[in-house]
């Protein structure tokens, strides 16, 4: 996925997630806790909602892309540097 220049991607693993409410239109979503302490809402409506509590998605690093807003817009495993 290509980034646009206001959203910021960080490294970081999942510790939980927390359902929330549905968005108004009827999609699930989130809150992420990090293992790092940090905390963050996914974005409304966003396809993150429908695959981020994939088993691929636990313990392991991810790239995480947020919003200028700071709601999490996008997740992909973080590849291992050769």
């Amino acid at each position: 996925m290509e980034r646009k220049p206001s959203e910021t991607m960080r490294i970081l693993t999942i510790d939980t997630l927390e359902r929330l409410n549905l968005s108004s239109a009827g999609n699930p979503r989130f809150k992420v806790t990090f293992t790092n302490g940090e905390s963050a809402q996914t974005q409304s409506d966003a396809s993150v909602n429908y695959g981020i509590e994939n088993s691929e998605y636990r313990g392991v690093p991810l790239k995480v892309t947020f919003s200028p807003n700071g709601r999490i817009t996008y997740i992909e495993v973080a590849k291992s540097q050769p």
